[in-house]
């Protein structure tokens, strides 16, 4: 086993990892490491992998600045193959960077209408990069059978109160109805006064699975384990009985047990999460699980870190780009990643 080798260079680990990459995404420096000292007998340090792995990225999908330059491009050849969808991007008119993107095909908007529920799931994720920061919002619903259905998502700068009306608004105009909607997501502050703000006649509803998170930090931890898993199954029951009857007898039950803990299910909008006192439809939807569409922006975008833009738009954008469109016919502006100049 050799502890390295004059020809090692950067490049040529690229060369050798380049093919795994295309196949594998999610291909780490550890595993690259491992893989070149089981194939090649040698050794190379991380520092010499994870330059081989930049040079390799690059080459496959370009310099990341450069996706932010594509976006004006992308956004009017998107609008060309999918009449009616909505894409705004927005960039700080002082240092021209990046500041938020939000994408709507019309395709997605007509199959929340005619094949989903009247309910949109509202989450964000950060994106984890040692180059590019940001968040990812979307919107997502499930259809008939209760398949993950993405409406509509964009790239921000930061999860904030700000972000989330633009977003809304964008989202407001893409829809195709009136129709009431539950919205349902997991009480982030910028959410829970943006959604009534921007949709004030539907209903919001908050994801059970923090609110029972938050009752055992902030109620039921400070008692002992036996008494503690008694009381925590009583805001499930709250939370699941539908008449008012049963929810009734369910808060009762709670205040005999611990009136400390019934006065925290007041505290906490109990009209948001049971579905005894919500005054919409759920659906039986009680968490937020259908988010997972997140986790799934994410780990693409985690994934071609050098070309964010570029890679989370390819892979779940629905429009069709002309064909003989190049990169090379794209109209650039000055937009680069938020916090870079020039």
């Amino acid at each position: 086993m050799s502890d390295g080798h004059p020809r090692t260079s950067k490049k040529w680990v690229a060369n050798v990892v380049k093919g795994k990459l295309v196949d594998k995404p999610t291909y780490r420096v550890s595993e690259m490491m491992s893989d070149i000292r089981w194939e090649y007998g040698i050794c190379i340090p991380y520092h010499q992998a994870w330059w081989g792995k930049e040079v390799a990225v690059s080459s496959l999908y370009g310099d990341f600045r450069t996706s932010y330059h594509m976006l004006n491009w992308y956004s009017e050849r998107a609008l060309q193959s999918n009449p009616g969808s909505i894409l705004s991007l927005e960039v700080d008119p002082e240092t021209q960077g990046f500041k938020r993107f939000f994408i709507c095909f019309e395709t997605s908007v007509y199959g929340f209408e005619v094949g989903c529920r009247p309910m949109l799931f509202l989450d964000g994720t950060h994106i984890k990069q040692h180059r590019v920061q940001g968040v990812i919002l979307a919107a997502s619903a499930l259809n008939g059978n209760n398949e993950l259905f993405v409406v509509a998502y964009s790239i921000a700068d930061s999860e904030t109160y700000d972000n989330w009306v633009w977003f809304l608004q964008n989202l407001k105009k893409a829809l195709l109805s009136d129709r009431r909607i539950a919205f349902l997501s997991d009480r982030w502050r910028g959410l829970k006064e943006a959604i009534p703000d921007i949709f004030p006649n539907d209903h919001h509803g908050y994801c059970f699975q923090h609110i029972i998170q938050n009752f055992n930090d902030q109620c039921a931890g400070k008692y002992a384990a036996p008494f503690k898993k008694l009381l925590r199954k009583i805001p499930q029951r709250i939370a699941y009985v539908v008449t008012e009857q049963e929810y009734e007898d369910a808060m009762m039950a709670m205040k005999l047990n611990s009136a400390d803990a019934k006065e925290w299910v007041l505290r906490n909008d109990v009209e948001h999460w049971s579905h005894a006192r919500f005054p919409g439809q759920r659906f039986g939807s009680l968490n937020t699980q259908a988010i997972c569409s997140i986790t799934f922006y994410h780990l693409w975008a985690y994934s071609y870190r050098d070309n964010l833009l570029q890679n989370v738009l390819n892979k779940f954008d629905l429009c069709t780009i002309e064909p003989g469109a190049t990169v090379a016919s794209m109209r650039q502006v000055p937009c680069h990643p938020s916090g870079e100049h020039g």
